[in-house]
């Protein structure tokens, strides 16, 4: 998948343009809350979802259980080498060494997240993929302290089950979102669309986050 690197040269603005384009036609829900996140963050959650994407689609380009497992450690040493100071020749993983050299990611989250996408593909089973983790990540991107962690991990699956098509359950009712993680998890109010059994438009999942970003209400 690529091969080691010593170099520290940042990605161009081409190249991060082209990791954003891939999340929006990969994860269009969490694209559209990451707009909504500081400047300085956005980049942050990009990387972030990159790498989940990386993640998520070993399950459909793997034939064999080996080599799903393959993919992962390569993940989990590129992550490792990450915060050794080195870096592999790959866009996703050049965009995580910047923004944990920066002190935006921990590495430790992220091997998390290999850990939960790992167990979900050995397990074949979906209702285990780490949503729950992967929002609370992006939450502390924007805020290390939001007291809300509970209320995601509660939210999360029903959120991940109903995109899928996977339950017709809305899950809790919660109160609103503190303002500064909301672009982490505004994307969740769309889980009212997806129990509907509608596939929201670009145009409908747009007004939905942005209803979500004003209010709190996901």
């Amino acid at each position: 998948m690529g091969c080691m690197s010593n170099k520290t040269t940042p990605l161009s603005k081409s190249q991060w343009d082209a990791i954003d384009k891939r999340i929006l036609r990969a994860d269009e829900d969490r694209w559209i809350s990451s707009r909504y996140a500081p400047a300085e963050f956005r980049n942050t959650l990009v990387a972030l979802y990159a790498l989940a994407y990386e993640l998520a689609r070993v399950r459909l380009v793997v034939s064999e259980e080996g080599l799903g497992l393959i993919r992962f450690q390569w993940w989990r040493d590129a992550i490792s080498e990450i915060e050794a100071g080195k870096v592999r020749e790959h866009d996703v993983a050049r965009a995580l060494m910047e923004e944990v050299m920066a002190g935006r990611l921990k590495t430790r989250a992220l091997q998390n997240l290999v850990d939960g996408y790992q167990t979900a593909f050995e397990e074949d089973d979906r209702d285990k993929e780490p949503e729950a983790w992967l929002a609370l990540t992006a939450a502390n991107v924007l805020a290390p302290i939001h007291d809300w962690g509970e209320e995601i991990r509660e939210v999360a699956p029903f959120f991940a089950a109903s995109r899928r098509s996977d339950s017709k359950a809305y899950g809790p009712i919660m109160p609103p979102a503190p303002k500064p993680i909301r672009p982490a998890i505004a994307h969740f109010r769309l889980r009212k669309h997806y129990i509907e059994g509608r596939n929201p438009n670009p145009v409908q999942k747009r007004l939905s986050v942005l209803q979500a970003i004003r209010t709190g209400k996901v």
